[in-house]
């Protein structure tokens, strides 16, 4: 079922149509207004396209850092696992060599 929200960014309100769950919706409109609110601060012009790619920007690095973190706790897990089934095939080794 969609939904609709009026959300108002950069001074514009925009009804914004979605059938997701409403609860990440709320969290994806507050993280942009934060984001371009962010940007208009740091924007030397305000003008709302300069204020739109900052943002974008922003959030291009947040999620290029995530990925990142997500790479490194996977590469950090693969290898737990690999030490993990090493010690179990040892463990049945052992087991099968002691009968």
């Amino acid at each position: 079922m969609k939904t609709t929200t009026e959300i108002k960014l950069l001074g514009q309100r925009i009804a914004l149509k979605s059938a997701g769950d409403p609860e990440i919706v709320g969290e994806v409109i507050e993280m942009v207004s934060g984001l371009l609110g962010d940007s208009e601060k740091r924007s030397k012009t305000g003008a709302p396209h300069h204020v739109a790619l900052l943002a974008l920007l922003a959030l291009a690095e947040e999620y290029v850092q995530a990925k990142r973190r997500a790479a490194g706790h996977k590469t950090a897990l693969d290898e737990k696992s690999r030490k993990l089934m090493s010690m179990i095939e040892a463990e049945f080794k052992g087991e099968t060599g002691a009968k």
